[in-house]
């Protein structure tokens, strides 16, 4: 290891005077990055005469950029995608997805009725129809499908399956006509779990039968079949309704029914999807709308006699019907519910447009930032420049800003700017993610805005800095060298890359290397009064799956030996460092 970075960390002080010099100016250096960004007046002129021996400044370097593929990224989420939008830029991006079904716990189904609907406790559990109240619209279930044995009954029924896809947001078109497929999973080569489950680039084609097809539906965003009154309700939540195909509702509502009726209260989410092992729902239509999917909701609808809850019997209706000489019994459907929670898996299948997606990494004048799951922005940070440069300073504040170029647009459906975005090193980009993780300051940086902005600003990343001059691998490589690295390189695949100096292994490596992905930030309310107002805790950091980009300055040109020297630097960012010196020269 090279002697610049043995001499790169900071520097304890020996007595409290010291101390305390250092305590004020890390202060200063904080409050300077806080409340305004020109740096013009930073200098010893800040501090006291009798601490002129202290070497306070302001140092400047360069930071170069690149995009950079997004590939698989893990995305766990109670959120289904599903839809198609095509983007002038960034081609067509098709989403659909997989999820299991919840049972509730001790869910059971009612009984049929014997002549009275209490059970042993007196409670009116067994209202499902008889024999006498089957007909034409609901399929008898008995215990057995054996016709000859002497102890087949009749155990329910079954009338259709029914699924309730909610969603209380969108994206694109609120009225271009689309048409969605839902398929049920299993009889395929895979099945769902936690290991295959909750990467994008997942296949669905491993895991269901294309013959296994539930249902189809055609909607739009805005259902103008309901009224406009409703619509504007706050408790309006619009949804894609999906009937089941009667063979496919009346076998599934069979199986479960029978397995209900043998479990009882122990009928469970294993026993369920021993059934029914969840839905891939599809886009198979439509171009411009993507739906945000809360919850999949799938009712299994039979046929009950309406009773007298105290007494158990049947009631009959109020209206004699026309041609009737006696009233009938009142019936109506009900329903057991079965959903998507955060319990159980949930996946989604994102497909971006490949070539449109190369074409935009390829332009070296700017870098992109596309989600879900497509571009992300890569930046290398002159990590051992400061550590030589600054060799037995103190890094008070490491300051970056990443400037947004203003888009200009006719499109009446553009994606808009991504609000959060979480700067990491790019070797803990994976792991952040798949261990639900909360940006400490150290590998990674949230930039969480309240207000408009022009720029993605981290107004202090020491502690990243200093996270890469102190884990070894600089050291580690120095010693190892010459080796051979897998790198991934700019058309997304796998590559191998032998490098004999420690230059080329800081140009390769991911060492010094940091990405910037968009984010969706939840929050809980923390805490609140009438001085203070509320604050909130960040409780969860996932990938941002819904459309969205921004094009940022930066790109290749920073780096293109072919371009003189003042036109490389109009691609460079700059990296804002304050440092103290206490009594030592700097280089």
């Amino acid at each position: 290891m090279g002697s610049h970075c043995k001499r790169r960390r900071i520097k304890n002080q020996d007595t409290t005077i010291m101390k305390a010099k250092y305590a004020l100016i890390a202060l200063l250096a904080i409050t300077f990055w806080g409340c305004d960004d020109n740096t013009a007046g930073l200098g010893l002129g800040m501090f006291p005469g009798s601490d002129q021996n202290i070497n306070g400044k302001l140092s400047t370097f360069d930071v170069t950029t690149e995009s950079v593929h997004a590939g698989k990224i893990y995305a766990m989420t109670n959120v289904g995608y599903v839809g198609k939008f095509t983007d002038e830029t960034f081609g067509t991006y098709q989403a659909g997805f997989l999820a299991e079904l919840n049972c509730p716990t001790g869910m059971t189904f009612p009984g049929v009725y014997d002549g009275t609907a209490l059970d042993e406790k007196k409670k009116a559990t067994r209202v499902m129809v008889d024999k006498e109240g089957l007909g034409d619209d609901v399929k008898p279930i008995y215990n057995t499908d054996n016709e000859n044995d002497p102890n087949r009954k009749l155990i329910g029924n079954i009338h259709t399956i029914e699924l309730y896809l909610w969603y209380s947001s969108y994206f694109g078109d609120s009225l271009t006509a689309c048409r969605l497929s839902v398929y049920e999973l299993g009889e395929a080569e895979e099945e769902l779990n936690q290991e295959n489950a909750y990467y994008t680039d997942i296949e669905p084609e491993k895991f269901y039968n294309p013959k296994n097809l539930l249902g189809t539906k055609a909607y739009t965003a805005v259902d103008l079949s309901v009224k406009d009154s409703i619509r504007k309700l706050s408790t309006y939540v619009p949804s894609v309704h999906v009937s089941f195909k009667q063979d496919a509702a009346i076998e599934i509502g069979t199986k479960i029914i029978q397995k209900a009726n043998k479990f009882g209260i122990n009928f469970d989410d294993k026993t369920f999807r021993e059934i029914f092992k969840g839905i891939y729902v599809k886009s198979d239509y439509g171009d411009g709308t993507v739906l945000y999917i809360n919850q999949a909701q799938m009712n299994v609808v039979y046929k009950c006699y309406a009773v007298d809850t105290l007494t158990g019997v049947k009631l009959k209706k109020k209206v004699l019907e026309e041609g009737d000489t006696e009233y009938k019994d009142s019936t109506y459907y009900g329903y057991r519910t079965f959903t998507t929670t955060r319990e159980v898996i949930q996946a989604n299948q994102l497909q971006n447009d490949k070539a449109a997606i190369q074409n935009c990494i390829n332009n070296p004048e700017w870098t992109y930032l596309k989600s879900p799951a497509g571009i992300f922005t890569q930046l290398t940070l002159p990590v051992s420049q400061i550590a030589e440069k600054l060799q037995g300073d103190t890094l008070n504040a490491v300051k970056l800003g990443i400037p947004i170029y203003n888009e200009t647009s006719d499109k009446k459906f553009g994606m808009s700017t991504p609000k959060n975005v979480l700067l990491i090193r790019k070797k803990y980009k994976d792991s952040f993610f798949k261990d639900n993780q909360l940006s400490d300051g150290i590998t990674s940086s949230l930039f969480n805005p309240t207000t408009s902005f022009t720029q993605y600003t981290f107004n202090n990343i020491t502690q990243m800095i200093n996270d890469c001059l102190g884990d070894g691998e600089r050291e580690k490589a120095e010693k190892s060298l010459p080796m051979t690295l897998e790198i991934i390189n700019s058309l997304g695949e796998k590559e191998e890359k032998a490098v004999t100096t420690i230059e080329d292994w800081e140009k390769y490596s991911d060492w010094n290397k940091f990405i910037l992905i968009p984010v969706l930030v939840t929050t809980d309310a923390s805490s609140s009064n009438s001085y203070y107002g509320s604050s909130s805790n960040v409780i969860s950091i996932q990938h941002d799956l819904q459309p969205g980009y921004a094009r940022l300055k930066g790109g290749t040109n920073a780096t293109n030996a072919s371009l003189p020297k003042e036109e490389q630097d109009k691609y460079k960012l700059k990296l804002e460092v304050v440092s103290t010196n206490f009594g030592t020269k700097s280089k």
